[in-house]
């Protein structure tokens, strides 16, 4: 992407393109209608930072040439889909009335047999909560089928080659800390991403040099202090995808309410971090403006050295993408994979890219004292199939 916006700005050093993927399931369909706009757009990125299935689409992403990207995400939605025979009976008005029943034997379908090539219910079931297991069995599913999957959709010898940087976040389960598995530190393999997505109690947690890890959406959902802690020193474009939306309608109903509160629970505060990103880099850029009006006299003293050191010239802009709700999602939204839903998600992400590409404000050079911009597109009404 470096390239390209060098080109558009017409910049000598342009500044490092991230893309920030959040967590959330089935809703991740809409990332890789996103990535599929951005590189039609030529505006590939430099670096992939995610969580959860955010994190699984980074893996794909960066693990793959640039030409089978998209192909590969593309595969790998389909593969996740699931075939609802029943759809057409939810679109035809005279039977449209049974929709929600649809939807639940859907998600009983979703429960009960597991999703092919994600994971499957655990040999044997779970009989009893407290019986004590070994702790890679502590969930209600088993995840070797993804593993199976990204061994086939991820090149991690490509990936190894550090062409695209790519960080993925998890939870070490012993200290409840935030851990990033980042490709320039580390040789990341299939259980890594598997670490990032390992929600409990579905999905078992994943043993990575004998510490257990699960899924960094229960420590933060949007990886977003990982880029802001790299960019504070050099110039980033940030493209964050958004799966929940922290500012949808009050509810009216019981389902409607578990919906809302799963919005504003895995959003992860995202604004006020947003704000206080924004407030700190801002204040960076006014220490280094300060600093450079300095009498030349007071420049070598040790204090006024220390102070200018907080100061940096580099600025941040960040697309902010958010997923509306379509009109008939209701709190089972993340594990509905109906190919119908996936394919209205995707498609949502692509045209939600499209708006933002063609506004393009963030080329636009930022006032000497402004050292971040957060971009946010305004919302349309929900389109696509209920």
């Amino acid at each position: 992407m470096s390239r390209a916006i060098a080109k558009k700005t017409g910049s000598r050093a342009a500044p490092q393109a991230v893309l920030v993927l959040q967590g959330g399931g089935a809703l991740g369909a809409y990332q890789g209608g996103v990535f599929e706009a951005l590189c039609e757009h030529e505006m590939v990125p430099d670096w992939v930072v995610g969580t959860s299935i955010g994190a699984i689409n980074s893996a794909i992403i960066a693990g793959n040439p640039p030409e089978r990207r998209v192909e590969r995400l593309r595969e790998f939605w389909h593969l996740v889909g699931r075939d609802d025979p029943l759809t057409p009976f939810a679109a035809n008005p005279f039977t449209a009335w049974l929709a929600p029943w649809f939807d639940a034997g859907g998600l009983w379908n979703t429960l009960t047999h597991g999703i092919p090539g994600f994971f499957e219910p655990r040999r044997g079931g779970v009989l009893n909560l407290n019986q004590m297991v070994p702790t890679p069995d502590a969930s209600f599913y088993d995840t070797a089928p993804l593993r199976a999957t990204l061994e086939r959709l991820v090149d991690f010898d490509y990936l190894h080659t550090r062409r695209m940087r790519c960080t993925v976040c998890a939870v070490e389960v012993g200290t409840g800390e935030l851990v990033a598995f980042d490709s320039r530190k580390h040789r990341l393999a299939p259980e890594h991403i598997m670490a990032s997505g390992a929600l409990p109690p579905g999905f078992p947690p994943v043993m990575i040099e004998g510490k257990a890890y699960w899924d960094g959406g229960i420590y933060s959902n949007t990886p977003l202090d990982i880029v802001m802690d790299d960019a504070e020193r050099r110039d980033t474009l940030c493209f964050m995808v958004d799966l929940w939306d922290p500012t949808e309608a009050e509810p009216r109903s019981i389902s409607a309410a578990m919906a809302r509160q799963k919005d504003i629970q895995y959003a992860s505060r995202t604004r006020e971090h947003l704000e206080d990103h924004r407030t700190m880099q801002n204040m960076r850029r006014a220490i280094e403006i300060l600093a450079s009006r300095l009498p030349a006299r007071d420049r070598d003293d040790p204090a006024l050295q220390g102070l200018s050191g907080l100061g940096c010239t580099s600025t941040i802009n960040i697309v902010r993408l958010i997923m509306k709700a379509m009109p008939s999602d209701d709190h089972n939204k993340d594990v509905d994979f109906s190919r119908q839903r996936l394919a209205a998600r995707w498609q949502a992400g692509a045209h939600d890219a499209e708006r933002a590409l063609r506004h393009k404000r963030w080329l636009a050079p930022l006032p000497a004292p402004v050292g971040m911009v957060i971009h946010e597109l305004v919302q349309e009404e929900t389109q696509g199939p209920p």
